[in-house]
């Protein structure tokens, strides 16, 4: 169903770039029916395979080498401030006398998430943990011979250093080293692999403005006096309580959809169907301009992942001229890997769709799911030529501006790549900027 979801996304794009912005906002799908607390979980949506990878390589060709990228698996709330940004003005306006019965039970929910979460902030849960264990069985199964081939025998993990990001590599390698012993996994993780595979960091100058669109979508879509009303006692004297009205609703729908997956879905259910949607809309469509191509600043956000096209572009090079690497496998973040699959021009990110147009172009619940996941499957034919397949969520995918796929040649979709990617900025001295320092360093291998 999400397969045909995305493909049907450049004709619904052309139709609703004539309707208005409301529609983009207004709660449609609640209005019909659809479980909004689940379609429109967003990126914090558990893992869902895309489809299935179906189409097989022409006669010949035989698999050799992956190019991996994924995202941490399922985690506990990032930090307690962020749990913090719900608790905290509920538990000031309870200490006031200001909280409803519905107040009082989403002030509950709040405190047990974080009762729930402390001491594990930050990191993946059994769910995040079985989700990359399911992906590297899955692709161990499906390629056996990058994994048993002759004369490659190891694999190059890399991570951010992120803790939730290291705990995803390791699960992913042991199931891979269960399904393949043989193998030499090498590791490497820290800052220095974050400067590549992320990058939020020099995205921080235009975060604000998907934050100033949010606020001025749901001062005008969301009935802020209906949910006031319903859990405060006065609402006029609880707003004192909090510093941002969108921010006390969005907390809801980010808090409440972790939460949901941990097992308690109580807190996203203090919002109704209706005013999930909205805010959940509106949070998606922050997210695309902030971290997508979009209409807005999508250009020069894309190119902040030059570094790590780049990275994808030598290693295979490596690969296809003769190493012992069968894989290269990273595991990042969101805000890394949005701006990433939309610089390559990725099915579903290929459209530069404005703040206003964002959800009907791009529902982040199936294209950024925790776990998410790029392989950039090399095959050899007979005569010594490559192809690519590309599989997005373990399902065949492609790249519309190269044509149909999933396999591509490795000659034009080097080409392809490449032509994306600025020349590197001169430093202050006048040369060349270095290139990511991951590009040189391959992680030394050793046991699994």
């Amino acid at each position: 169903m999400v397969r045909r979801w995305v493909s049907t996304l450049p004709a619904l794009f052309l139709l609703l770039a004539w309707l208005p912005a409301a529609a983009q906002f207004s709660p449609s799908d609640a209005s019909r029916g659809v479980d909004v607390y689940d379609a429109w979980m967003g990126v914090y949506h558990p893992y869902q395979v895309c489809g299935e990878a179906a189409k097989n390589p022409p006669a010949g060709y035989k698999a050799f080498y992956i190019s991996h990228i994924g995202r941490h698996g399922s985690r506990y709330p990032v930090n307690q401030a962020y749990v913090g940004n719900g608790l905290q003005p509920l538990r000031k306006a309870d200490s006031l006398g200001l909280l409803t019965a519905d107040g009082k039970r989403l002030l509950r929910c709040f405190e047990q998430l974080d009762s729930v979460s402390t001491g594990r902030y930050g990191l993946i849960n059994e769910l995040g943990a079985s989700e990359h264990q399911g992906i590297a069985r899955r692709m161990a199964a499906r390629f056996p011979s990058v994994f048993r081939g002759k004369g490659r025998d190891s694999v190059a993990c890399y991570s951010t250093h992120k803790q939730r990001a290291i705990l995803s590599m390791t699960n992913f390698a042991a199931a891979l080293a269960s399904a393949a012993p043989k193998l030499h996994i090498g590791f490497v993780a820290g800052e220095m692999y974050y400067d590549y595979l992320c990058r939020e960091d020099q995205a921080s100058s235009g975060l604000k403005a998907g934050s100033r669109k949010a606020d001025k979508a749901m001062k005008e879509f969301f009935d802020f006096d209906a949910f006031y009303r319903r859990i405060f006692t006065d609402p006029k004297a609880a707003r004192k309580c909090f510093r941002s009205n969108r921010l006390m609703a969005e907390t809801c729908v980010t808090n409440g959809t972790v939460a949901a997956y941990l097992g308690y879905p109580g807190l996203m259910h203090c919002l109704t169907p209706e005013e999930f949607e909205v805010t959940a809309r509106i949070y998606n469509a922050k997210m695309y301009l902030q971290h997508c191509g979009s209409a807005e600043q999508g250009e020069w956000r894309m190119h902040i992942m030059d570094p790590l096209l780049r990275d994808f572009v030598a290693r295979a090079d490596e690969a296809v001229a003769g190493n012992r690497i069968a894989a290269d496998l990273r595991f990042s973040h969101d805000v890394g890997m949005m701006p990433f699959f939309s610089l390559i021009g990725l099915e579903g990110y290929d459209s530069r769709a404005s703040f206003e147009q964002a959800c009907d172009a791009w529902n982040s619940s199936y294209m950024m799911p925790m776990a998410a996941n790029l392989q950039l499957v090399f095959y050899r034919g007979c005569r010594g030529d490559v192809l690519v397949r590309i599989l997005f969520n373990e399902a065949d995918w492609s790249i519309p501006a190269l044509g149909p796929g999933p396999y591509y040649p490795w000659d034009t979709l080097r080409a392809y790549l490449l032509s994306l990617v600025r020349p590197a900025a001169p430093t202050a001295g006048g040369a060349a900027a270095a290139p990511a320092p991951a590009a040189a360093a391959a992680p030394a291998a050793g046991g699994a």
